[in-house]
């Protein structure tokens, strides 16, 4: 992005537009027609009359735009206002001083741009009649020529001042300054060349508790302390001789007094006028009895202030934290030491939201757009809105990203992203905090690691022990005494525990490590379904449970590995029986969903308390994780069916009301019927 030039001489521009007293005013008719006009002439969803201030650009009429400014160095109209020649960006995304304009990526979402500049009536160009549009278009000689006569018809209503308006506006100036000294809170007090008291306001009635007419034409030296009275007297001599000057007026501190006697300490400024040809003054008196008293109080409340930021400040730059903060036009305000330590950028590299971008994988970027868009139900847009999308809708986003540093080394980190809101509600900004969380992955890695090989090393001896105890329980060793053959079936179940258990910490170990071998190929659901159904049958009744299939008419034809899908099906059925009532039916439910196939199973127990929905497919997660727990289980299998499902392009979720019914389903992409 090219912010707008500068020019050597836009002090007295900007002094100019100030003289027409027009910045901040009112929305008027008069301009409002024009920008109308201006929208239904060229067909733009946009037209304004822009002004240039020092550090915004201001819109006198805004047709088809909420917003009253922008900051002048995003803005169009600065770069206008630089030439007499008409300004136009026929694409501002293919433009490379306007590509990363926040005003182009942001919401306004701008592509054209047209503008005239506007002169006051000494000629300085102190706005435009411009012409915006949310697409790309051409502007042809005659349409230049046109917005050219309506930012004519702009400047004269901006020029015009007929003598009734100066004749209000000064009849106005005057009654503002009456009051202003009326009900101003410091005393004003006008005096004549002979040090004569000639006006005194009601503020200063109060500041020396006299009235008015004990004090007019009496000379001014009997308002101030009596040691002060005689220095004053020949200042105010020396005053009416040979005025204030250069200076222009004249500031100082002495002693008052009020109409009781007692002294008081005030701030005096004294200027200078003419009244009739002869020099007149007049004094403004401040009483600072009470700033003097608070003075001490001012001192250890900055110096309290003074630390606190100074803590806050060193708080946020010793942290280990990544703390990045941007307002809403994409300027970062904030990127802490943290942030320089952990990434290797310095502050001033990091000046602009499109600068972060540098930080981010754009792979997985586009991830996080997918599952954004289906956590909020609508599509999520590259850029910023990746970010923000959450934060703009009061929530928190917290997810895990990888930062690029500057070395092009990778750092995972879980980023927190959250808005910034002001006391009005607005929207001031956004704040990201990261923290690295390479020691927690590698602990992870490292714990992974010996689950698998404790595992790989329990496989050999578990499979020796069960086959042995298969035999004994099969007669091997002859007949054995009951007492013996029950210890040996509670021996037998335990060791089948024991293998279930170390079958599932080996597939998370594949699925974490991508070593998980999966054999699509086309088929039809149902089959695979009934299958499941069938193997579970023997299970389910042990808790007399039973299960009632049922199902939409027409193949449904999925492409995946049929014993991975299995092991998916079998773990939602059991896990359904396990927690499902005595004699409760559990609901098998096949059917079509927009492009998919859904495959539901409810039950009616005692459901998943709210607590627990974020955990339940992570990795050993349990409801009830005491000791005590009478279902038993590993907590893996709906972590590893998680897996299976997304790695064959699907979504598997749950709904729960506790003590009413809970359902878990998922969904594959349907497929073509196999040639």
């Amino acid at each position: 992005m090219r912010p707008p030039q500068i020019p050597d001489d836009d002090i007295e521009r900007i002094a100019a537009l100030c003289r027409l007293h027009i910045l901040d005013t009112p929305p008027e008719e008069r301009f409002d027609r024009i920008t109308r006009t201006a929208q239904r002439v060229f067909g733009v969803p946009i037209a304004l009359v822009s002004l240039i201030d020092r550090e915004r650009q201001w819109f006198k009429s805004n047709a088809g735009l909420d917003q009253i400014e922008t900051p002048r160095d995003i803005s169009f109209c600065g770069h206008a206002i630089l030439a007499e020649e008409p300004f136009v960006v026929n694409d501002a995304v293919s433009d490379e001083r306007f590509a990363n304009n926040p005003l182009v990526t942001g919401d306004l979402g701008l592509r054209f741009y047209a503008g005239v500049p506007v002169h006051e009536k000494g000629g300085w160009r102190v706005g435009t009649l411009c012409l915006i549009d949310r697409k790309a278009r051409d502007f042809s000689d005659t349409d230049i020529t046109t917005l050219r006569d309506l930012a004519q018809w702009a400047e004269t209503e901006l020029n015009l001042f007929s003598f009734e308006q100066a004749t209000r506006l000064s009849r106005e100036k005057e009654s503002r300054l009456q009051a202003i000294v009326e009900h101003a809170g410091d005393a004003i007090i006008t005096i004549d060349d002979q040090g004569v008291v000639d006006t005194f306001n009601p503020a200063a009635t109060r500041v020396f508790r006299c009235k008015p007419d004990a004090i007019i034409g009496k000379p001014a030296v009997l308002l101030v302390a009596r040691r002060f009275r005689a220095e004053i007297a020949g200042f105010i001599d020396e005053l009416a001789r040979h005025g204030i000057g250069d200076e222009g007026r004249i500031n100082r501190q002495i002693f008052c007094r009020r109409a009781d006697g007692a002294p008081f300490p005030a701030n005096v400024v004294v200027s200078e006028m003419q009244v009739n040809g002869r020099r007149a003054f007049t004094a403004i008196v401040r009483d600072i009895s009470e700033r003097r008293r608070n003075a001490g109080t001012m001192k250890k409340l900055n110096r309290q202030l003074a630390e606190t930021l100074s803590l806050q400040k060193a708080i946020i730059n010793s942290t280990d934290y990544a703390i990045i903060s941007v307002n809403t036009f994409g300027q970062v305000t904030m990127f802490n030491d943290g942030a320089q330590r952990m990434l290797g950028y310095a502050a001033s590299e990091m000046r602009t939201q499109e600068a972060l971008g540098r930080l981010l994988d754009p792979a997985e970027i586009g991830r996080r757009i997918e599952v954004l868009s289906q956590e909020l139900g609508r599509p999520v847009r590259p850029g910023a809105d990746v970010f923000i999308a959450k934060a703009r809708a009061h929530k928190t986003d917290e997810a895990e990203w990888t930062y690029i540093r500057k070395d092009g080394t990778r750092l995972p980190v879980m980023l927190s992203i959250t808005g910034v809101w002001g006391e009005d509600g607005q929207l001031t900004g956004f704040v990201g905090i990261a923290h690295d969380l390479s020691e927690r992955k590698r602990v992870e890695q490292m714990k992974d690691e010996f689950i698998a090989t404790l595992s790989h090393e329990l496989r050999t001896p578990l499979t020796s022990i069960r086959g042995s105890l298969g035999l004994l329980a099969g007669g091997a060793a002859g007949e054995m005494p009951a007492v013996a053959r029950n210890l040996l079936d509670i021996a037998n179940k335990n060791c089948d525990r024991l293998v279930r258990l170390i079958n599932d910490i080996l597939d998370v170990e594949k699925v974490e490590s991508g070593t998980m071998r999966f054999d699509a190929e086309v088929q039809t659901l149902l089959p695979l379904v009934e299958h499941a159904v069938a193997a579970t049958h023997a299970y389910a009744s042990q808790f007399h449970v039973s299960f009632d299939l049922r199902f939409e008419p027409g193949d449904m034809f999925v492409s995946v590995d049929a014993d991975r899908l299995l092991q998916v099906i079998i773990n939602l059925l059991s896990n359904a029986a396990k927690f499902a009532p005595t004699g409760d039916v559990v609901e098998v439910r096949l059917k079509r969903v927009p492009g998919c196939a859904r495959l539901s199973v409810t039950d009616r127990g005692v459901g998943i308390p709210r607590q627990f929905h974020d955990r339940i497919f992570q990795k050993f997660a349990q409801a009830d994780a005491s000791d005590s727990r009478q279902k038993g289980g590993t907590g893996l299998g709906l972590n590893i069916s998680k897996a299976i499902i997304e790695r064959h392009g699907g979504r598997i979720g749950f709904e729960s009301d506790p003590g009413v019914l809970t359902e878990f389903y998922f969904e594959l992409p349907l497929v073509a019927a196999p040639t």
